[in-house]
């Protein structure tokens, strides 16, 4: 599974974007908003990609190959006051 494919109520469901750290490189995948079913991917400052689901989700796995790991969110407080 890839974190795009969860659903909100999922355990493992986590907004976007999705951020893969190794050390002090970082790749960075994004929804696009103006064409469904296509992502954006960025690797530190350089150039986005945009990539079809497919891509999108075979490159996923083979970043978490070469050592990189999601990201969790930072988990957000509210106060209830």
């Amino acid at each position: 599974m890839v974190p795009w494919d969860y659903e909100i109520e999922d355990e493992n469901y986590q907004k976007e974007p999705w951020i893969l750290k190794k050390g002090k490189e970082y790749v960075t995948i994004e929804k696009d908003n103006n064409n469904k079913g296509w992502f954006h991917l960025q690797k530190d400052d350089e150039k986005r990609l945009s990539l079809n689901a497919l891509q999108t989700k075979l490159t996923y796995h083979q970043l978490i190959e070469f050592g990189y790991k999601r990201q969790k969110p930072k988990i957000e407080f509210t106060n209830k006051g």
